[in-house]
């Protein structure tokens, strides 16, 4: 296939073997359709699984760095609390 984009707009005209103010004609359409098919994209028979997109390692090291993010937000946070509790206690021993 030629690069299209390239050539000149009659000459495209020429190869393609059309006119520009009336189409194809209803035989030379049913013989493209014979020879190309419907000008569709082709569909993808299989369908992905929900987690592809864990294929990309980008993915991966955001997302294990948002786990360990939370990870280390919630020992603070439980050590924070145990801080407070040992601190209370100590006070109310030493009264």
């Amino acid at each position: 296939m030629p690069n299209w984009h390239l050539i000149e707009v009659d000459q495209v005209l020429r190869e393609l073997n059309t006119d520009p103010h009336q189409g194809l004609s209803e035989e030379e359409v049913r013989i493209r359709l014979g020879k190309y098919g419907y000008n569709e994209l082709k569909r993808e028979e299989e369908r992905r699984p929900p987690f592809w997109s864990l294929k990309n390692i980008l993915i991966i090291t955001l997302l294990l760095a948002a786990v360990f993010s939370i990870i280390v937000s919630l020992i603070l946070r439980v050590s924070i609390r145990v801080s407070e509790i040992l601190k209370h206690q100590e006070i109310v021993f030493n009264i």
